[in-house]
């Protein structure tokens, strides 16, 4: 099996999809919109980089997450497709679309791997007519959304990948996570989209990934 795998923040959209879906689904909600004033705050930037940094843990986007606690499944689900189809759309790469489309016509399967929530990659996956897709899971309880993750794989994709596919013929990685070296090592060939200049620097070591530039 010939595998293309693409996440999908920031690299097939030049939004975070996590932040985005929330923006789009709290527009109205004003404690949600003080939230967000809040993480925009560089002092708060700094300290959840470095909380990020030691222990690998995003609190701002957990923090945010808790905002969905006592929201029915259904309507989030709704509001991830208008999301994706009417929102999303404005926000799609031209070159990774364009890359997308040429491993599909070559016969490789298409991954989407992203951290950000099922609902809205799986809305992703069927625009884009994807082949498998794999993203965090948020604890359901009586249909309700606890706020919580039951599963995150923002950090989890070499082991995930491996684990779902036993027998790859070819694999190649696009993404721009610097948290997906190890994943982008593993494949044939990958493909980092450097959103900053600084990131062609991060990059530039690994022989079997090309950076795309995109700034």
């Amino acid at each position: 099996m010939k595998i293309a795998v693409f996440d999908v923040c920031d690299t097939i959209y030049s939004v975070n999809t996590t932040f985005g879906f929330l923006d789009h689904f709290f527009s109205k909600n004003k404690k949600y919109i003080f939230f967000r004033k809040i993480t925009n705050f560089f002092p708060i930037k700094i300290i959840n980089y470095f909380i990020y940094k030691v222990f690998k843990k995003d609190i701002m986007r957990y923090f945010g997450t808790l905002f969905l606690s006592g929201k029915q499944v259904e309507e989030v689900k709704k509001n991830a497709y208008h999301f994706v189809n009417y929102n999303l759309v404005k926000e799609t790469k031209d070159q990774i679309l364009t890359m997308l489309k040429y491993y599909k016509s070559q016969g490789y399967c298409i991954v989407l791997m992203s951290g950000s929530y099922k609902f809205v990659v799986e809305e992703v996956a069927k625009y884009f007519n994807a082949d498998f897709f794999y993203a965090s899971n948020l604890n359901i309880v009586n249909n309700f959304y606890t706020g919580k993750y039951a599963e995150d794989i923002l950090l989890s994709k070499y082991e995930l990948l491996k684990n779902q596919f036993k027998q790859i013929e070819k694999l190649v990685v696009i993404s721009n996570n610097k948290t997906d070296l190890k994943l982008m090592n593993y494949a044939d060939h990958s493909f980092a989209i450097c959103n900053k200049p600084r990131d062609v620097k991060f990059w530039k070591p690994h022989s079997k990934i090309t950076c795309i530039k995109d700034y």
